[in-house]
């Protein structure tokens, strides 16, 4: 199932975690280096997080930075954990890309407003 152009179903390995998340940085505007680790992906998107948060013309700009925090967070844990742990990281991956597409449906939803129904 996918959400755009973000795969919903969670991958089933580490690498594939991070192949997704690094395209889905992408599909947010950063640069991302050559293999990164989890400490990089979170500082990409604390940076796209500030952008976000600046954009004052858009509510779902604000509202999508949020989520993008939470995933942040997670990449940081995984940082933290290394290669210990390794059930622990990937739900902290599979967490991150979660809220990474839960970020790009607030962006869908202020794009894609549902009519307003009026009571009759």
């Amino acid at each position: 199932m996918t959400h755009g152009d973000a795969e919903t179903r969670p991958p089933l390995d580490r690498t594939n975690a991070f192949t997704a998340l690094e395209a889905a940085l992408q599909w947010w505007g950063a640069d991302v280096p050559e293999d990164p680790g989890a400490g990089e992906l979170a500082h990409l998107l604390d940076e796209i997080v500030n952008r976000l948060r600046e954009d004052r013309r858009s509510e779902g700009s604000r509202a999508a930075a949020e989520p993008l925090v939470q995933a942040a967070e997670a990449l940081r844990a995984v940082a933290r954990l290394g290669s210990l742990l390794p059930a622990i990281s990937m739900w902290h991956l599979r967490t991150a890309l979660r809220h990474e597409v839960t970020a790009r449906s607030q962006l869908a939803a202020e794009n894609h407003p549902q009519p307003v129904v009026s009571p009759l």
